[in-house]
């Protein structure tokens, strides 16, 4: 019988290609009353994620307002395509998508991805703590190892990706807790008061009586916690030429067919720009800012650099200096970076970023692609997921052109300077909205 199972996999994963993932229904009556309670998290390392999916979402099965909830898991949060945690965060968020979908029943799944949040926090082999969970639950490993294996693991935690991105509004940290598009916030471990308060049906479980009535009116009157300008990547952002000449930009000839430097953009956890210095964020002393005489002095204290600038990082537009776009870029993405005092190893680390780069980077001029095919021709040169930003042609409204990457890296440390790669949190940007949109990279 052994010579069935592979056939009985691909009999399941054509099905699962077939139809569109959708939220784990129950068989139960007024399923079109259900509140919706979605959680996006992360696997391995986030102790609050665990923390929550252990103690408080499961209390969700203990009574009876699972009768009243469409329960969904989400395995993506911050991590996107990068892995805040590491690659075993991947692994096992890829693992955890493919238990959600091929058991679909949610207390199934759910007790699945409890076993490995709790065991994950001890330590050990990632793919030794799944395993031992699937074998304690009695989920055929065969099938897991497989969806992983064959890559439609991955299919199913790219459909996750999109789903998060488009969220709105945004998520901002895990674990993230939605009821009914409604976020939580950092009120998530009430969740069951607004359950009940979003449930419109007749049958009120005992576990909704037995709130008290004071409870708040609109999930909307949650807090926003203030964002906190700390860096948590860099992203180098390189530009298209002939894609942006075409696009957004009038510029100067000749248009030359090789990416060329935007700047380098410090970027907080949650992947936005980490705040310019100024009187509301000031992040650093003394002050960082610099006129364009200053800066000018700093640059051409370097020979070399002063001679790469130009070349590897240029204003494209007509009729602009190069000197201002450096300035402008220093000001904004510089004056609150890790280099705030040190502005010449700013561009200093930008040039050693870009030479170490392709002209084209794994792509071909004159060629078409979909952003998941450009995302992976990249990733077969760097080992390094991108970020793809593309606009449209201003002659030719319907075409989408590659006019933008983002490569992004770790902080710099004591013993390794900015340069390490990592797999950037979005996959996408601009016009782009979907892995699956068709985009042109012109010569």
């Amino acid at each position: 019988m052994a010579y069935l199972r592979p056939l009985i996999f691909y009999i399941l994963t054509a099905l699962a290609i077939f139809m569109l993932i959708s939220p784990s229904h129950s068989s139960l009556d007024n399923v079109n009353d259900r509140v919706t309670l979605s959680l996006y998290y992360e696997t391995s390392l986030c102790q609050h994620c665990a923390s929550f999916i252990s103690n408080d979402l499961v209390k969700v099965f203990h009574t009876d307002l699972h009768t009243i909830i469409n329960l969904r898991l989400v395995p993506w949060g911050n991590v996107e395509i990068h892995c805040q945690h590491g690659e075993e965060e991947c692994y096992l968020n890829t693992i955890h998508s493919c238990v959600i979908h091929f058991w679909p029943d949610v207390k199934e799944h759910l007790e699945f991805i409890r076993c490995t949040e709790q065991q994950s926090l001890k330590g050990g082999p990632v793919e030794a703590l799944w395993k031992n969970c699937s074998e304690k639950l009695r989920l055929n490993e065969e099938i897991i190892n497989k969806c992983y294996t064959t890559g439609f693991g991955y299919k199913l935690l790219l459909q996750h990706a999109n789903e998060t991105a488009h969220l709105k509004p945004p998520q901002e940290y895990v674990p993230w807790v939605v009821v009914n598009n409604q976020p939580l916030r950092q009120d998530l471990e009430n969740f069951v008061k607004y359950v009940c308060e979003a449930y419109k049906g007749d049958h009120k479980p005992a576990a909704c009586k037995a709130q008290s009535s004071g409870l708040s009116p609109t999930i909307h009157a949650l807090p926003q916690p203030p964002p906190i300008p700390v860096v948590g990547f860099y992203k180098l952002a390189v530009q298209w030429p002939p894609s942006v000449c075409k696009s957004t930009l009038n510029c100067k000839k000749p248009i030359l067919p090789e990416f060329k430097i935007h700047g380098i953009w410090a970027q907080d956890a949650h992947d936005r720009p980490v705040p310019q210095y100024g009187p509301r964020n000031p992040c650093t002393h003394p002050n960082p800012n610099l006129d364009k005489k200053k800066l000018k002095g700093f640059l051409q204290s370097d020979p070399v650099l002063w001679i790469d600038l130009p070349r590897l990082w240029p204003n494209l537009i007509l009729g602009k200096s190069d000197i201002s776009f450096w300035h402008d870029e220093w000001t904004k993405h510089g004056t609150c970076s890790d280099f705030a005092q040190r502005p010449l190893s700013y561009f200093q680390s930008a040039i050693q970023l870009k030479k170490k780069l392709s002209r084209v980077i794994g792509l071909t001029p004159d060629s078409t692609y979909t952003v998941q095919q450009a995302v992976n021709a990249v990733f077969q040169l760097i080992h390094a997921y991108p970020q793809i930003s593309c606009n449209r042609n201003r002659t030719n409204n319907r075409q989408l052109l590659l006019s933008e990457m983002y490569i992004c890296y770790e902080r710099p440390t004591s013993s390794n300077l900015l340069g390490t790669l990592k797999n950037c949190s979005h996959l996408y940007h601009g016009q782009c909205n979907s892995l699956s949109d068709i985009i042109s990279f012109p010569r």
